[in-house]
């Protein structure tokens, strides 16, 4: 017989062959990925009170884990599928935020893969979205959606419950006016006229969103109360899709049309290109320790604003990639139906 890796083995149990109170006990094992197994080897009852005592108390943690991919010459663990997959994050507990366009609902789940709870819905409430395409859960105490084409940014408490809205691009407000966050509860839509495909926040509470209709970066200062709002790089811009926020307040935009990365400060002034090859496919951008990490449709490319790039990594899947996640040392992978957990890229 052969054997399984421990990821793939989820439950066990015994199965009674004799009388109530003699005869052996038989050991099953059921796989994720291949259905129930033949019966694994027979043990008296006693050893079976024993055994079933030892698989209560291991259980949480194999009920984490999901089935195995081996489609790649790296192996990985599916931990949960999608229809659209969109963007995936993860927030400083570990938790995963992935932002399903078909569905039109952000999942939150636990770093083993189990859900957490879902966001969103299709509409036009608040509260649902209609096709998100970004997710930032910032700190962990605050979880941002790019709910695309409902033209505004969502915001939800850690508990999922629905804070307020952004409307992107209202055209009932000149540039670098004062906007707020509305809340609108009672279920009256909060929509703008733009198409918001990412967003993030920094440390000190400044958020960035990609408006791909116009072409444009801006930036939201004072969180949560009447800031202003600047444009940034729309003559620079031709198919921004990414953004991610780095060290010193720098903030990326992957430009899908230019096959490149544009770096700008915190105010939106537009700095420079970052020096890469050519990203024909980018996808996503994340930062982790300080390195910006570029995800194209077959490879993630790592760079260092003090050494430039440091890294090319070759990804080999079924599927292309479209978004990354590092926490600790695991590595997080989407797929526009798959979400893996693997060892190396």
């Amino acid at each position: 017989m052969g054997v399984w890796p421990r990821e793939s083995c989820i439950v066990a149990w015994a199965h009674a062959r004799a009388g109530r109170t003699g005869g052996s006990v038989t050991l099953h094992i059921h796989s994720l990925d291949k259905g129930p197994l033949l019966p694994l080897l027979m043990i008296d009852r006693g050893s079976a009170l024993l055994l079933s005592g030892l698989l209560a108390v291991l259980s949480p943690g194999l009920d984490d884990a999901g089935a195995q991919d081996t489609t790649g010459a790296v192996p990985g663990t599916v931990l949960a599928r999608f229809d659209d997959a969109r963007a995936l994050a993860v927030d400083p507990r570990g938790r995963l935020y992935v932002a399903d366009a078909a569905r039109d609902v952000v999942s939150v789940l636990r770093p083993g893969g189990r859900q957490k709870m879902v966001l969103g819905g299709s509409g036009t409430r608040t509260g649902e979205f209609d096709t998100p395409s970004d997710v930032d859960p910032t700190n962990g105490q605050m979880i941002l959606v790019a709910d695309t084409y409902n033209d505004r940014v969502q915001r939800f408490s850690e508990e999922g419950q629905y804070l307020e809205s952004l409307p992107i691009g209202r055209t009932d407000r000149s540039e670098g006016e004062g906007w707020s966050f509305q809340d609108e509860r009672d279920g009256a839509a909060v929509r703008g006229n733009g198409r918001p495909v990412a967003v993030a926040q920094d440390d000190e509470g400044t958020l960035f969103v990609v408006n791909e209709r116009p072409r444009q970066l801006l930036t939201w200062s004072d969180l949560g109360r009447p800031g202003r709002v600047r444009e940034a790089g729309d003559d620079r811009l031709q198919a921004p899709v990414a953004l991610a926020v780095g060290d010193s307040r720098r903030v990326y935009v992957a430009d899908a049309e230019k096959d490149a990365v544009l770096m700008y400060d915190a105010f939106g002034t537009f700095l420079r290109r970052v020096t890469l090859p050519p990203l024909p496919s980018v996808r996503a951008l994340t930062v982790r320790r300080g390195r910006l990490h570029v995800v194209c449709a077959e490879r993630v490319l790592v760079w260092d604003r003090q050494e430039g790039l440091v890294a090319e990594h070759p990804v080999d899947l079924s599927e292309p990639l479209v978004d990354v996640a590092l926490y600790e040392n695991r590595r997080y992978v989407l797929t526009p139906t798959r979400l893996l957990r693997r060892a190396g890229w």
